[in-house]
């Protein structure tokens, strides 16, 4: 059982002849007393604040849980968006990959329609230019005729005009 400060203080001591001076030994039980009571005040008041101490721990030591799960939670969020940002950006790659085709494509297809269209523009060209060198050499005679037909000269006797017909857009042309 555990001695308490007012078991020092009670306690009596038999007297006996030659024993110990009594004030002495009052004094001191009377001291003794006072420090036991101090050291079981100190105790309590450190007993207390051992038990705060470990409430708080105990409130740290949460917190610290609380922080891990969310430290937790927040490299799994990140990793997460990270593998959403990274296949949006593979389907962005994919979209712009496949329209940049079409418009290879589409362009290789305007490009052998211009293509074709110079062609068939060169040929356009070439006839016209024939028909005109034809036209131009029909007016260079028409021309020599009325200048011999002028002097008095008899114009070649061919039997057939070397004009070639009337082209379509001609205004003379018969319609």
């Amino acid at each position: 059982m555990p001695l308490t400060p007012l078991d020092i203080e009670s306690r009596r001591f038999r007297r006996q002849l030659f024993g110990y001076r009594r004030s002495e030994v009052e004094q001191f039980l009377a001291s003794v007393a006072d420090a036991l009571s101090q050291a079981v005040l100190e105790r309590e008041d450190l007993a207390r604040q051992l038990k705060a101490m470990r409430e708080e721990l105990e409130g740290f030591r949460q917190r610290e849980r609380t922080l891990i799960e969310a430290l937790s939670a927040a490299e799994r969020i990140a990793e997460e968006r990270k593998q959403a940002a990274q296949k949006e950006a593979e389907r962005i790659i994919a979209d712009a990959r496949r329209h940049a085709e079409r418009i290879i494509a589409n362009t290789r297809e305007e490009v052998i329609r211009v293509e074709q269209q110079i062609i068939r523009l060169k040929a356009e060209r070439e006839g016209f230019e024939s028909r005109l060198a034809a036209l131009l050499n029909e007016h260079r005679r028409l021309m020599e005729l009325r200048r011999q037909e002028g002097r008095g000269a008899e114009p070649p006797a061919t039997g057939r005009s070397t004009m070639p017909p009337p082209h379509p857009t001609d205004p003379n042309h018969p319609r």
